[in-house]
C-alpha cells in the first residue's frame, strides 16, 4: 500500500497512474478515500487522480497529537512530492476542501486549480462549535452507536439508505475514537477569507442543496474572495458529499473544469 511519511505521520493514499494531468483529492469528515470511486471510474485515465486518507482517517497513521489544517496541507503535499509532481490540481470535500485551500495558498505556483466542495474561508462560531462537540462526544464514547452512526449517515450522505449502508458498516466496525483530533481540527479552523485573493489559479466551487454543514452564504463569500472570483455550483438534493451521491452530474462539472485548464 502506498504511503508517504512526514514525521512520525505516514500518510495512506492511492493513485490511478497514468501520464494524465493530476487531481489530488481530500475527502469529508467521517470518510476515506474511497469516497472518490466514483471519480476514479468515470476521469481515468485522462486524469491521474491521487486521494488521501487524512489523519484519523482510513489507513494513515498518525502520532495521536493535535494538529491544523496547515498540517494536513503539508501532509498533502508531502504525497504530492513522494510521486516526483511539480503542478497538481487540488481539491476536496468538506474537511478536503478545507485542505485544500490551504494547499493552494501554501504552494500557488504549483497549485493548476482549485476544487472546493462545501466549505468556507471563515473560523466556526461558538454555536457551531458547541453542535459539533455534542455530536463527536457522541460518536467518540457512546456504547450504543447506531442512532449516532444513522445521525451522520444522514448528514453527510442523504440520498437513501443504499447508498448509506456501506458507510454505515464501515463506521460500525472501525474504531471510532479516531475522528477526535480531526473534529477538533475542524471546529479550531481558523479563517482565511482575508487570504484568499492571493489564490489566483482556476477555481471550481460546488455545494449539495441540502449541505446543513456549510451556508450557501458562506460557500459563496469563499468564491467571491477568491483572487478570480467564481459562480458556485449548487446540486440539487445533494448533502455533504455530492461527489458520492450524484456523481453523475458531479463528474460532467469536474471534467469540463479539468478540461479546460491551461495545459
Amino acid at each position: 500500500m502506498p504511503f508517504a511519511s512526514r514525521g512520525s505521520v505516514k500518510i495512506h493514499y492511492t493513485d490511478t497512474g497514468g501520464p494524465g494531468p493530476a487531481v489530488v483529492l481530500g475527502h469529508g469528515l467521517f470518510m476515506d478515500q474511497e469516497m472518490f470511486a466514483p471519480q476514479r471510474a468515470a476521469l481515468t485515465p485522462d486524469y491521474r487522480l491521487i486521494a488521501i486518507d487524512s489523519r484519523g482517517h482510513g489507513l494513515t497513521e498518525d502520532d495521536d497529537t493535535p494538529f491544523s489544517y496547515w498540517d494536513l496541507a503539508r501532509d498533502a503535499w508531502a504525497v504530492v512530492d513522494e510521486l516526483g509532481l511539480d503542478r497538481v490540481v487540488v481539491g476536496g470535500v468538506g474537511h478536503g476542501g478545507y485542505t485544500a485551500v490551504r494547499m493552494a495558498l501554501l504552494a500557488q505556483p504549483r497549485v493548476a486549480g482549485l476544487i472546493v466542495v462545501g466549505c468556507g474561508g471563515t473560523a466556526m462560531t461558538p454555536q457551531r462549535r458547541a453542535g459539533y462537540r455534542e455530536v463527536l462526544d457522541l460518536w467518540t464514547s457512546s456504547a450504543a452507536p447506531g442512532p449516532t452512526i444513522k445521525m451522520v449517515g444522514s448528514l453527510m450522505i442523504g440520498s437513501t439508505v443504499a447508498d448509506q449502508r456501506p458507510w454505515r458498516e464501515k463506521w460500525a466496525a472501525a474504531p471510532r475514537d479516531r475522528i477526535r483530533l480531526a473534529g477538533e481540527c475542524l471546529v479550531n479552523r481558523d479563517s482565511v477569507v482575508e487570504l484568499l485573493g492571493d489564490i489566483h489559479c482556476p477555481a471550481l466551487v460546488m455545494r449539495g442543496l441540502a449541505d446543513q454543514a456549510i451556508s450557501a452564504e458562506l460557500v459563496e463569500e469563499l468564491a467571491a474572495a477568491l483572487g478570480n472570483p467564481t459562480p458556485v455550483h449548487t446540486i440539487s438534493a445533494a448533502a455533504m458529499t455530492p461527489t458520492l451521491t450524484h456523481p453523475d452530474e458531479v463528474n460532467v462539472l469536474l471534467r469540463d473544469f479539468l478540461d479546460a485548464l491551461p495545459s
